[in-house]
């Protein structure tokens, strides 16, 4: 079986030049297929990118705007601007005479706001803790020796 094999090839040399041929094709058809996925991938992600880059240049402009703005509201807002501008729309400053008080019938005022008192030198340190802890290792030794002291006397 095997000599018939080997006198086939030897009288149909073209047999082996086509399985060369057809290997060599089909390993440049699937590079040239990975190619063209790795492109498309590339071409996808510069897209991105440069989107990515297209939003960031138009919210930086977005941000100088609004910081343009936020000047000018500045500008337009103090109160020297405003005082002009409504003295020249008629209107003038309260005096008492001018000024009512309206009772509002259930309305309930908040309670006003009552700053905590801020910690003084005064106070114990402490801070609730156990003796234990607070105690010294001088306190200690003179708690522990002082009931002796006090039967010697």
């Amino acid at each position: 079986m095997k000599k018939r094999r080997k006198q086939a090839f030897k009288l149909t040399p073209w047999r082996s030049q086509l399985r060369i041929t057809s290997r060599t094709v089909l390993t440049a058809l699937v590079l040239l297929i990975i190619g063209g996925l790795y492109l498309a991938v590339n071409a996808r992600v510069a897209r991105s990118g440069r989107n990515v880059l297209i939003r960031q240049s138009e919210r930086a402009e977005l941000q100088r705007q609004i910081a343009e703005l936020t000047a000018t509201f500045a500008e337009l807002t103090t109160p020297e601007r405003m005082l002009e501008r409504a003295l020249a729309l008629g209107f003038r400053p309260a005096e008492l005479g001018d000024i009512e008080y309206i009772v509002v019938a259930g309305y309930v005022s908040a309670d006003p706001f009552i700053a905590p008192k801020p910690p003084n030198s005064t106070t114990e340190r402490d801070g609730g803790l156990s003796p234990a802890y607070t105690e010294t290792l001088g306190d200690w030794i003179s708690r522990l020796t002082s009931p002796v002291r006090e039967g010697r006397q």
